[in-house]
Order: C-alpha cells, then structure tokens, then sequence
C-alpha cells in the first residue's frame, strides 16, 4: 500500500511517476509496505512517544492535489513533494526523526515500540508487525549509511 524508496527530494516527481509506470520501481532501492499511510502515522508516534496516530498536515494550496469541488485550500501530507494525479498517488518525505530512530533500533528497543504501535492500530498478528518494523529499521539503516533521504509514495 506504501513504498519507501531512497531518493533526494529532487526525485520526487519521477518517483511519483512510478504509478504511472514512466519510471521503475527498481529504478531506486526500495520497500513496499502493506501499511496505509495512517498505520505508518502511529508507527511515528510510537517512535518518538507522541500521542494522535493521524498523519501530519500542512494547509496547501487546492492545486496540490485538483478535484472537481476542490475547495480555495485543502489539507495535504506535511513534507508533500509530488502528486501523480491520475494514479491518485502522493511523494512524501518520511520524516528524519522516524528514520534516525528506526536505524537505531535494536532488538531490545524494539519490543515497547512495537506493543504501542500494535495496540494504536489494534493489529492482531504481532509476529507479521514484528517482521515489517524489522524490514522497515534494515530500510532505515540503509537511509542512515547512504546519506539519502527516504520518500514513501502511497495513495491519497
């Protein structure tokens, strides 16, 4: 449902093309998450113990992402890079804090984080969350030693 791919900022449209299939995914080292963007919220949450799961916004301008009955101003993923329209899909930057902390995540660490982001969204099969964080810190850890930031591309 989501992607994290290591990409500089100035890659966000060409990652965003990834939808439309003008660009690979392989064309960056990349992750596909089966979380929505929501579950990744409360993953940031439990990384740095903060309280509502809901994924931060900014107030952005309605042509960030056009509708029909697109109001004067629409609420829009903080750290918004790209939008591809047509395939209904956003570039946003993951932000850094939630990176550092996951790439410094160990195996005794993780545990807390892991029962306060299961129980923020109420998942029942610990055993596969314990798998994606894991995929996620690895994904993290990468970021940290390459220098890059990571984008995550997701539907909005």
């Amino acid at each position: 449902m989501s992607d994290w791919f290591l990409a500089g900022e100035h890659e966000a449209d060409a990652v965003a093309s990834v939808a439309s299939g003008e660009h690979s995914f392989d064309d960056w080292p990349h992750l596909s998450i089966p979380l929505r963007r929501s579950e990744l919220a409360a993953l940031y949450a439990a990384l740095s113990d903060t309280g509502p799961a809901d994924p931060p916004t900014d107030t952005a301008p309605a042509d960030t992402a056009p509708t029909d009955t697109a109001p004067a101003e629409r609420r829009a993923p903080a750290g918004l890079l790209a939008v591809e329209v047509d395939a209904g899909m956003i570039v946003t930057r993951v932000p850094a804090a939630a990176i550092e902390a996951l790439a410094e995540m160990t195996p005794r660490t993780a545990p807390p984080v892991m029962a306060a982001w299961s129980e923020a969204i109420a998942h029942d099969e610990p055993d596969a969350l314990g798998e994606i964080l894991s995929d996620l810190a690895a994904f993290a850890r990468d970021a940290a030693e390459s220098g890059r930031p990571v984008l995550e591309l997701a539907p909005y």
